[in-house]
């Protein structure tokens, strides 16, 4: 029974009354004792009165929980009516509606009859039943959020168009650092008149200025060959649309004036802190030209962001300088006299490239300190590894250990220089590489994403033809005076470039003749490169299986595939592909088989038509634009041919 409860004026009537009584109590008692009873009577009536309120005010704990509840639904019900959010009770069992709130009734409400569409919001009951507790749907031209609770039978539906336009919008704000650089413009206006340097500079001028106005991008040129820009998400979004076409349209501009120029950036994005986004945009700028330039490298302000690449359509162009040389051996040297032990390795399953650097390095390594090595696995070697190490160890002039005596050695103040590669998962012991605190990296491939964190010092030029190429300039630039390679260290990197250059048919420059001459006057003998690098005539016959196994796609492509069940070493794979190119109107050649840990992989070559290092990257290997691999786990070579059909055509598609 609900309980009485005085207001205001009831007790303001109480108190008048008490009043009125004790003034006539007053009038009619002359005894002062009868008038202090009559006192006495009326504070005990106001005390009762008192009491009693207090009590009937004082409510049990279920009565207080069953009060606030009853206050919370009747806001809860005020606020459902008139907030923007849909809301529906059903019974939970029979999936009958109970109630639902005005914004409900607009939301499901036939545009012509004004009905409510009961039917529509039991399919949608049904749909969410069946497992689906979150999802979108659109009703008209608007997108609603639904949310669902079985167990109470409740149903919510949210305008997510304007929590999303917000969002995008917001996206779309996000600051924007980008920096252009000029390939080659140092190299190539060394020897030019100041008048022909003029027109170069209008030229670079008047198109970025082109561009920069073409989507309202503000600009600064830094240096002759450099240029930061500025603008927001939006703008940004529009060029990765367009694959970035203005390195074609620079590229295809240049060469009409006859100028073998191309662009570069390094670009970045993302909220605040825009000295960070700044600092990535230059790493990101450094990226693309390692890996040869006239491409883009776009990361966003995000610690686990991965890298994005645009352009890279053709053979890398940027060339290193005899000054950048002569201040890389500086800098390498200075590191290696900083340390007791230097330890040189190259990639995985070796080849004569990666023999014949390291064996260049360990020599100037060895002008330095007193404890120098070439590290080799004899588990994994090819025929002809194994007879240039056998020869290294005869020869005794180069110290050669295995991984496990490297290991045991390893210590503190050791250094680590990897040369041929630069991804950790192709080097040639990820256990031996985990030993070094920091290491330097010599190579001729475009960097890839798994590169050391602890690289202090990198030595990458794309445009070289092999990694001992580099290693020889070096070793020129140090110009030791009291020990020279030796007949058998000068053939082993004479080796190395013949191997990558196809015997100085592709990827030469002047700058590879010119080592080369150097290695021949030190006594590089073509007769001991024959006989280590000569082919077995099992070689030559796994080779020829793979080859008769290719087929032809797309006229100017062949692909071999090599059966599941037989596999083949990574050397046999790789003169397999070698030899393919070599074919009439071939521009690529992939041969994809296992090999003996139970890989499968892919050898890429190409001439100047297609970026097999691209098409690699997208199937999780790497090189360089015109010599390439991949190599997977648990992936058999039809599903991975499968793959690379799929990237080709995406790659033909975009150049045509």
């Amino acid at each position: 029974m609900k309980r009485f409860r005085f207001e205001t004026i009831h007790l303001m009537m109480i108190g008048m009354i008490v009043f009125g009584l004790l003034a006539i109590s007053v009038r009619l008692t002359s005894s002062e004792t009868s008038l202090l009873l009559a006192i006495f009577v009326a504070c005990a009536f106001v005390t009762a009165l008192l009491y009693y309120q207090k009590e009937s005010y004082q409510l049990s704990e279920d009565e207080q929980v069953a009060l606030l509840s009853e206050q919370t639904e009747l806001s809860l019900k005020t606020l459902l009516d008139k907030m923007p959010v849909g809301v529906i009770k059903f019974n939970p069992e029979k999936g009958d509606l109970d109630w639902y709130n005005p914004y409900s009734q607009l939301i499901f409400s036939d545009p012509e009859s004004g009905k409510f569409d009961s039917q529509l919001v039991s399919d949608l009951i049904d749909a969410h039943k069946e497992g689906v507790l979150t999802r979108s749907i659109t009703i008209g031209e608007i997108r609603y959020n639904s949310y669902m609770d079985l167990e109470a039978g409740i149903c919510y539906f949210l305008d997510a168009s304007q929590a999303l336009s917000g969002s995008q919008g917001a996206i779309q704000k996000q600051p924007v650092i980008g920096i252009m650089s000029i390939d080659n413009y140092d190299d190539f206006t060394d020897n030019m008149a100041d008048a022909d340097i003029s027109s170069i500079n209008s030229f670079i001028a008047n198109f970025i200025a082109t561009f920069a106005e073409e989507h309202a991008i503000f600009y600064r040129r830094v240096a002759m060959d450099r240029f930061y820009f500025f603008t927001d998400y939006s703008i940004l979004e529009k060029l990765m649309a367009n694959k970035f076409d203005v390195l074609d349209r620079f590229r295809e501009k240049a060469q009409q004036y006859e100028l073998s120029l191309t662009l570069s950036m390094g670009v970045a994005y993302g909220n605040n802190n825009h000295h960070q986004i700044g600092v990535i945009a230059q790493e990101n700028l450094n990226i693309a030209l390692v890996r040869g330039g006239d491409q883009v490298v776009l990361k966003e302000n995000e610690e686990h962001a991965d890298l994005m690449y645009f352009g890279g359509g053709t053979v890398s162009t940027v060339k290193r300088s005899r000054t950048r040389t002569r201040a890389m051996m500086s800098a390498i040297s200075d590191k290696i006299k900083s340390v007791d032990k230097v330890f040189v390795v190259g990639h995985r399953r070796l080849d004569m490239d990666a023999l014949g650097s390291a064996v260049g390095m360990q020599f100037f390594a060895s002008q330095l300190v007193s404890e120098s090595y070439v590290v080799y696995d004899p588990h994994d070697m090819g025929m002809d590894i194994e007879r240039a190490v056998s020869r290294l160890q005869k020869d005794a002039a180069t110290k050669i250990i295995t991984v496990s005596e490297a290991l045991q050695l390893v210590d503190q103040r050791s250094l680590l220089i990897m040369v041929d590669h630069s991804k950790i998962s192709l080097t040639l012991s990820e256990d031996l590489f985990d030993q070094f605190r920091e290491t330097i990296v010599v190579d001729h491939h475009r960097r890839d994403d798994d590169f050391p964190d602890n690289a202090v010092l990198t030595f990458i030029e794309s445009g070289a033809s092999s990694a001992a190429e580099l290693v020889t300039e070096l070793i020129t630039f140090q110009n030791a005076k009291d020990r020279k390679l030796n007949k058998l260290q000068a053939s082993l990197l004479m080796a190395g470039i013949m191997l990558d250059t196809k015997n100085f048919s592709t990827r030469v420059t002047s700058r590879t003749f010119d080592v080369a001459s150097y290695l021949r006057s030190l006594g590089s003998d073509s007769a001991e490169i024959q006989a280590i690098a000569a082919t077995d005539f099992e070689e030559y016959r796994q080779v020829n299986e793979l080859i008769l196994r290719a087929e032809p796609y797309k006229k100017h492509v062949m692909i071999a595939c090599g059966p599941e069940d037989t596999p083949y070493n990574n050397v046999i794979i790789s003169k397999a592909a070698d030899n393919l190119l070599r074919m009439a109107d071939i521009e690529a050649s992939f041969v994809i088989s296992k090999n003996a840990n139970g890989q499968t992989i892919i050898s890429a070559r190409s001439r100047n038509a297609v970026n097999v290092q691209r098409v690699m990257e997208q199937l999780g290997g790497g090189g360089h634009f015109n010599l390439a691999a991949c190599q997977r786990d648990e992936v058999t070579v039809s599903d991975l041919a499968k793959e690379l059909l799929a990237v080709l055509d995406q790659e033909i598609d975009e150049k045509e």
